[in-house]
């Protein structure tokens, strides 16, 4: 049975739900003017349903209105979701995002969802937003602003069906802002999305990096549904200026300045920043060291080791 969930001011005064005119119940205010508080303002959901209002109370902090603050949590029996896909298709489109060719990427994820589902029954398309804390440069909710602009304003309907982000998405240790999912995994069969965790970061790992380092503006395709197959490249980027004072660099200073999270990052961030800028160092243009036929460089997945390996196609 699909629940609903129903945020009001009554403007009605009621022992139900704890207004003062009839009794005195304890319950705490939510409107507050000069010699007057009353409860007006009443949360209802359908009973029989797989909502669960959790932990619904009134915030102290200043709405600048005379009525305050509500908050609660909705819990969902079932809390895993859905990727961004279209839903009578299955075609799924995951993205990593660092606020840069939002646009392009939002119009390239929609076209390439629409074209997987050609031949099928229409169906809703599905937006899920996962990850991005409450860091102390706010860089998390810019990007996300970012991304629900661009995707506002596409001219399909798309419906956002999950968002944990922001507050959602952040734990508190040691008066530290820290994530609470790093990253998540997608079943393509059946669309169900779920934390997870990747020791193994795929194949060309300091190439990708290195083309994130220096400042690409665009996000790659790189999975080639037809064939199956990993797709990395071509591409280029021009020498880096200054590296070897980069690679002399102490790991605090390398974590500090390369780093726009540096308290909440892995140990070994450092170690591998130095491995990245290290292989642009080697390949100042990869255009020429790495994709010496201006091909991309194919890799498949082993069933049996679960590694990618590399394809000559």
């Amino acid at each position: 049975m699909t629940g609903v969930v129903i945020g009001a001011d009554a403007n009605a005064h009621h022992t139900i739900w704890g207004s003062s005119d009839i009794n005195e119940r304890g319950v705490e205010p939510t409107f507050i003017i000069a010699g007057r508080k009353e409860v007006l303002d009443i949360t209802l959901t359908t009973e029989n349903t797989d909502l669960e209002i959790k932990d619904w109370r009134v915030l102290d902090e200043h709405s600048f209105s005379d009525h305050r603050y509500i908050q609660f949590y909705i819990n969902l029996q079932c809390p895993v979701e859905k990727p961004y896909r279209n839903y009578r298709s299955g075609a799924v489109a995951l993205a990593h995002f660092d606020g840069s060719g939002v646009d392009e990427a939002v119009c390239a994820m929609v076209a390439r969802v629409q074209e997987l589902a050609l031949g099928y029954p229409e169906g809703r398309i599905e937006l899920q937003l996962i990850g991005g804390y409450k860091d102390p440069q706010s860089y998390g909710e810019d990007v996300f602003y970012s991304i629900m602009q661009s995707f506002h304003k596409h001219h399909l309907e798309i419906d956002l069906t999950q968002a944990c982000v922001g507050d959602l998405n952040t734990i508190v240790r040691g008066d530290i802002n820290f994530p609470i999912i790093y990253g998540v995994g997608v079943n393509i069969n059946t669309g169900e999305i779920f934390p997870a965790t990747f020791p193994e970061r795929g194949p060309d790992r300091q190439l990708r990096d290195a083309r994130i380092f220096m400042g690409a503006q665009t996000v790659l395709d790189v999975y080639d549904s037809s064939l199956g197959m990993l797709r990395i490249g071509p591409f280029n980027y021009d020498p880096l200026r200054g590296v070897d004072l980069w690679l002399s660099q102490t790991d605090e200073f390398i974590l500090q300045h390369l780093s726009s999270s540096p308290d909440v990052e892995p140990p070994h961030f450092a170690m591998h920043m130095r491995a990245t800028i290290k292989f642009i160092q080697e390949n100042q243009f990869p255009a020429i060291t790495v994709f010496r036929d201006n091909r991309p460089r194919y890799y498949r997945r082993d069933e049996t080791t679960g590694y990618w390996t590399i394809v000559r196609y």
